[in-house]
């Protein structure tokens, strides 16, 4: 077992899963850059599940801990992937980096803009790494669908986006990864702010800085999640159905519009409407391009998903080849990981940090914002924290 930088994996739930699937990829490919030396998790038997699991790949057994104070004091790690649900972010990342570690956070950064900001903070005064675990964008297909609308112009102007999900799916709050996903206090929030961080930080990949929101929202479920975590019995109260449209800087609207709570057919659309034709996704519109996208162009012209990621990949010289695609892995979660550790090893940004969390997140908030004010609202409003009518009751609950 080789490896300069020492990692821990705090959080071993669902999409731990995820991510040891990435270590996994990353060292089968001929990685040596890290060693996973920690499993956290108050649950042990998940910590111990994930810990088996890596010995799989790695040769060695990471150590088990309860506790992050456990993991501090022990010294086991020189960094941290956590990967908790999303109210306790900032109560496990910033004792990490009080404690020495560099830090990679799952999406969201934080519950909140201000438990995002708090995180970023830590990370500042304490000189550490701090990482925004999103790995959507960098997917080979969303990599490639970003280089054809930014330097390829496939579709020319972006002229107008709409993304549509509507379905009759319900959540299982029997499931133990949905046991706190139906509570705002836990969550920060519904599909916007889950699924739909993903969305919010493509679209500013690709269409820039968001300048303002309108947003109505529901919430028709009526379940009571038996035994949430810190809050027990609750009732499910995030949204679960909304229609929103975000107007960017530039000019271009989004519209944007969900229900998992909805009779009749399923429809799941995201087009990309541009001059000189229209890019549609092939996936679940929330994760934009991640299964790749088919191009209709202004002449009828069609321009397969394949197509597009072959072009683009000759287009890569070896030396981006090496920094978007390392070791030839092309799972975001391994790309994600390889991005942290890389970027503790030089010195050098991730290439998503704090601030770039921060601003996906700002966006699902705005969503929020705007809908209990019941009028548009401005994403720079929410991102400096001049409106916070919905987040206010999240961040006093947590004493944030």
């Amino acid at each position: 077992m080789a490896g300069e930088l020492r990692l821990a994996l705090v959080g071993c739930g669902w999409i731990a899963e995820a991510h040891v699937a990435g270590y996994g990829d990353l060292m089968r490919r001929g990685c040596t850059a890290f060693t996973v030396t920690a499993c956290c998790d108050p649950n042990v038997a998940n910590a111990e599940k994930c810990a088996q699991a890596i010995a799989q790949f790695q040769g060695a057994q990471p150590a088990v801990f309860a506790s992050v104070d456990g993991l501090i004091a022990a010294r086991a790690a020189d960094a941290a992937d956590v990967c908790v649900p999303h109210a306790f972010h900032h109560r496990v990342a910033i004792p990490l980096l009080a404690g020495g570690l560099h830090v990679m956070v799952e999406k969201p950064m934080g519950i909140t803009i201000k438990a995002s900001r708090a995180i970023i903070a830590a990370a500042e005064k304490y000189g550490r790494v701090l990482a925004y675990g999103e790995n959507v964008r960098r997917y080979l297909p969303a990599r490639a669908c970003t280089w054809a609308i930014h330097a390829r112009r496939m579709i020319g102007d972006v002229r107008l986006v709409n993304i549509h999900s509507v379905e009759r799916a319900p959540f299982d709050y029997d499931r133990a990864a949905f046991k706190w996903r139906g509570s705002k206090l836990l969550t920060g929030g519904g599909m916007i702010m889950d699924s739909g961080a993903h969305l919010a930080d493509m679209v500013q990949l690709l269409f820039g800085e968001p300048d303002e929101v309108v947003c109505t929202m529901a919430t028709y479920d009526d379940q009571v999640i038996a035994g949430a975590p810190v809050l027990g019995d609750t009732p499910a109260d995030v949204e679960d159905t909304w229609h929103a449209v975000i107007r960017f800087r530039s000019g271009l609207h989004l519209t944007w519009t969900y229900s998992r709570q909805l009779y009749g057919e399923p429809v799941r659309i995201a087009n990309y409407y541009g001059s000189a034709g229209t890019l549609r996704d092939l996936g679940f519109p929330f994760h934009p391009f991640q299964a790749g996208a088919v191009a209709v162009l202004a002449d009828g012209k069609t321009v397969s998903s394949g197509q597009i990621e072959t072009e683009y990949a000759l287009s890569l010289s070896d030396t981006d080849k090496a920094r978007l695609f390392p070791y030839g892995a092309t799972d975001g979660f391994a790309i994600e990981v390889w991005d942290f550790v890389d970027a503790i090893a030089t010195g050098r940004k991730p290439e998503m940090d704090g601030l770039d969390g921060l601003r996906a997140k700002a966006l699902c908030e705005t969503c929020y914002e705007a809908a209990v004010a019941g009028r548009p609202v401005r994403y720079a409003d929410v991102l400096e924290g001049r409106v916070n009518a919905y987040q206010k009751p999240i961040d006093d609950f947590w004493q944030i």
